[in-house]
């Protein structure tokens, strides 16, 4: 899942919901069933982050979304969907729009995109909730070596 797939499918939502859900996915990298159980109460705004109840009835900090989850959640209390029921809305975004789209397709997305922002493994480790740093290197198996100058040039002041 890249940042401009989203864009895609975030066009085809046909509710605020769902927009609302796919950002959440997107920038927090959480699971699906931590997405389904999230309360507007979970939220820490301030501080950008959301309690999630996560692998291993485990409580844990995510990322909190950007604008339109802070929205959403501003007037609702939560998506109201189950984690079938999130599963759903992504395989009719995904027979809408031809983008292979499952609750996985953006926790992995989160992980690349991070990586290939400049960040590093242990740190998307950190932030998504993975304990195992083979799963991070496995999903930033995607990186080029394209990908890999590019960072190296913005990190050390290079044009780019």
């Amino acid at each position: 899942m890249s940042k401009e797939q989203l864009d895609i499918l975030t066009n085809h939502c046909h509710r605020e919901r769902d927009k609302a859900l796919l950002s959440f996915l997107w920038y927090s990298g959480v699971r699906v069933s931590e997405a389904a159980r999230v309360r507007a109460k979970d939220f820490d705004w301030e501080e950008e982050v959301v309690i999630v109840l996560g692998k291993g009835n485990r409580y844990r900090k995510a990322l909190a979304g950007n604008g339109i989850v802070k929205d959403w959640f501003s007037e609702h209390d939560s998506f109201g969907l189950t984690s079938a029921g999130i599963q759903t809305v992504l395989k009719i975004l995904s027979r809408e729009t031809g983008i292979h789209c499952n609750a996985h397709s953006f926790r992995r997305g989160f992980c690349v995109h991070q990586v290939k922002s400049g960040l590093s493994t242990r740190v998307v480790q950190a932030l998504g909730g993975w304990e195992q740093l083979s799963m991070v290197e496995h999903y930033s198996k995607s990186l080029t070596f394209d990908d890999a100058l590019q960072l190296y040039k913005q990190f050390n002041g290079c044009e780019v």
